[in-house]
């Protein structure tokens, strides 16, 4: 990735001009709102939002990666973890092309697969790549 490309936005990086409906709804709002926003200012929640949604993935995962690997069970506006069970619900396509992502989360949850049991988020899906 070029160089201080957590400082761009994903209107920039994606090359792209997201523009907003009149008919938005709030959830719309927020994620054209996000797409002008700096990565780097991003939240837990808006990651766990976006990557939800499927969208700008080659960026978003990577950062969720950094904010997993100091709290694996980083909180959204949801519960504890569940920034990792919307990685975990990422489209198995991004995962086939993005293998060394994958090997990453993969070590996460392997390194942390009894606590990840107890709080029942569900890493079957995911596993099912290995």
């Amino acid at each position: 990735m070029e160089e201080n490309w957590q400082e761009k936005t994903l209107d920039i990086l994606e090359h792209k001009n997201s523009e907003e409906s009149e008919w938005a709804d709030n959830q719309e709002q927020q994620i054209h709102a996000l797409r002008q926003t700096p990565l780097c200012q991003f939240r837990t929640e808006d990651l766990r939002l976006l990557i939800g949604r499927g969208i700008a993935l080659p960026f978003l995962i990577p950062l969720a990666i950094e904010r997993l690997n100091k709290n694996p069970f980083a909180e959204g506006d949801y519960y504890p973890g569940d920034l990792l069970q919307s990685v975990l619900n990422v489209d198995l396509s991004f995962w086939l092309t993005n293998r060394p992502l994958w090997q990453y989360i993969h070590q996460l949850i392997i390194n942390n697969s009894f606590e990840l049991e107890d709080r029942g988020i569900n890493t079957e899906r995911f596993l099912e790549l290995s």
